[in-house]
This record gives structure tokens, sequence and C-alpha cells, in this order.
């Protein structure tokens, strides 16, 4: 991933901490989609250059703070146009957030 890309994470359990666990692992769950038996460890925001960027990177955060998925995973895009000459070129940036979990059983 690019060294510059901004984000945020909130841990909402301080007393508990995790190993690392492996990025790849880290399952990616979209709004609406059925997960299993989790507890919270934490919030995750990402800015990237792309919806599989933000993702990817949320997922190497994730895994950095010992969680097995990622919930509620939702993109939101942001789209500026500026105009050289007479030509409109389009800026997007993407936002992805999500709640990182540790499975229950």
């Amino acid at each position: 991933m690019a060294g510059c890309t901004p984000y945020h994470i909130t841990l909402t359990n301080e007393m508990s901490s995790y190993p690392a666990t492996q990025t790849e692992k880290v399952k990616v769950f979209f709004q609406g989609e059925t997960i299993p038996p989790a507890k919270e460890i934490g919030t995750l925001v990402a800015v990237g250059q792309s919806e599989k960027h933000g993702v990817e990177f949320l997922r190497e955060k994730a895994a950095s703070i010992g969680a097995d998925a990622i919930t509620n995973v939702e993109v939101k895009i942001q789209t500026q146009v500026y105009l050289i000459l007479i030509f409109p070129i389009p800026s997007h940036t993407y936002f992805v957030s999500g709640t990182a979990v540790k499975y229950t059983n």
C-alpha cells in the first residue's frame, strides 16, 4: 500500500489487547451481511485512492490490532471536478470505514 494513507483507529475495549493476525485472514463484511458471533474491538476509518485500496488498507490495520474480521464496511465517494482549460477532470476520494471484531467462538 502507499505510504501516506490517512487513517484513524479507535479501540473500543482498551482493557484487552490481542496479538496481530495475518492480513489475508481478516474477513470483510459489508453492511447488511451476516457475520459470526463476534466482539467489537475497534473502529477503523481510512481515506484511499480506490475502494479496493481503502478496504485492503483497513484489513492491514485490523490485522495489526488482532481482528478476525471487519464488519459494517461502508464506502463513501467524494468527487471533485477540476476544470483544466475547457476539460473537466474528475478526482475521486474514497472514505472507507468499518468495525474490527474478534470472533467469540
